[in-house]
């Protein structure tokens, strides 16, 4: 059996090593501390710097995102009509709704559908179309004459069964819409027309022109024509007046 040799107790250091190890720590750590605090420094300064960025980022991003965005129509952004009367003027909606209705008379007599031109009469219109030599003078006399819904009617009657003429494109054009009144009972509006005629073969011409000098109501909450007196600027007129202006 080999005898294991016996370790020699370790030395315990002296009082002077002590003292040097020591004084090297001591030596050693206002540098460490130094070291630690510039640590620390850039750690804080990086963390400032990426939250300024991402503020910075926020922003930029609300600010294409606003630009870039679709704008809303008026109407989309009132989603009724009380709120956009709030942004309008009463009578400029007053005045567009008058136009509708004009545009829409306007259009079904261009596409010579006469047959339903009533419809946008009231049950007791009047109608007439008379030059304005016997307008200013007071003379009733006028080149077409319609009352209630059945002259309307009758007239349409007379143009689409009983005269012969020749086909013809008929185009108006409505320009200078007025509001003269406004009231509980109605509306008085004007407005200056030129109706142009296209026969075969031929060129266009204007047919007839002047203003509109209209009465106007609400029927189940429908604007319509009470009355309509038509009248045209020149003293003479032509012979083919068969469609109402």
């Amino acid at each position: 059996m080999a005898i294991k040799p016996k370790k020699k107790p370790a030395k315990k250091p002296g009082k002077k090593a002590v003292k040097k190890v020591v004084k090297k720590a001591v030596r050693k750590a206002p540098a460490k501390k130094a070291a630690v605090k510039k640590s620390v420094k850039k750690v804080t300064a990086k963390k400032a710097v990426k939250k300024t960025a991402k503020k910075t980022a926020k922003k930029v991003v609300k600010k294409v995102a606003k630009k870039s965005a679709p704008k809303k129509s008026l109407a989309k952004k009132s989603g009724a009509r009380g709120s956009v009367s709030a942004k309008v003027p009463p009578h400029v909606l007053t005045r567009m709704e008058v136009e509708d209705l004009y545009y829409a008379l306007a259009d079904t007599l261009d596409h010579g559908d006469i047959d339903t031109w009533h419809t946008y009469f009231t049950k007791d219109c009047i109608y007439k179309l008379i030059s304005k030599e016997n307008y200013d003078l007071g003379l009733p006399l006028g080149t077409i004459f319609a009352e209630g819904r059945g002259g309307l009617l009758d007239r349409a009657a007379a143009v689409t069964r009983t005269t012969v003429y020749h086909d013809r494109a008929l185009t108006h054009l409505i320009s200078n819409t007025r509001i003269l009144k406004e009231t509980r009972a109605g509306i008085e509006a004007t407005a200056n027309y030129a109706v142009l005629e296209t026969l075969p073969n031929q060129f266009t011409k204007i047919l007839n022109s002047g203003r509109y000098l209209d009465k106007l109501t609400r029927e189940r909450g429908v604007l319509k024509i009470k009355e309509r007196i038509a009248v045209f600027d020149s003293a003479l007129v032509p012979a083919s007046i068969i469609y109402p202006v």
